[in-house]
């Protein structure tokens, strides 16, 4: 691994812990993410990731203006998808959202999985 790819990859990580566990992502944006609703809301906490992922790797790689909005497109589908999947799941399934049910930690880490699996796939496309 290249010390690029390194410095990209913890630029990812931060700014997915950034997006997620921080006041970028508000109380509103919560609570979208836990009813399933508004979209739009959960669709602004996608934005923030994606706005968040295009500065790292315009800061780290600067890539041709294709592969920067193919890898943004990327990032903010798959995160409103991943997101948006919980949040309909978790209606059906209540538990989904209660820090006190074993189910509610192994969704948050497939979850938090499924992010950073598709922002190590962005680093292959954008290296």
């Amino acid at each position: 691994m290249t010390t690029q790819t390194a410095v990209l990859l913890a630029g990812f990580l931060l700014a997915h812990y950034l997006g997620d566990f921080t006041p970028l992502s508000t109380p509103e944006m919560l609570a979208a993410k836990a009813k399933a609703r508004p979209m739009w809301l959960i669709a602004a906490h996608a934005l923030v990731h994606t706005v968040l992922v295009t500065l790292v790797i315009l800061i780290v790689v600067f890539p041709s203006w294709s592969i920067l909005f193919l890898a943004a497109a990327i990032e903010f589908v798959t995160h409103f998808a991943i997101d948006a999947g919980r949040a309909k799941l978790s209606q059906r399934v209540p538990e989904l959202n209660n820090p006190g049910h074993n189910i509610f930690w192994y969704a948050l880490g497939l979850d938090q999985f499924a992010h950073a699996a598709v922002l190590v796939a962005l680093a292959a496309i954008v290296i």
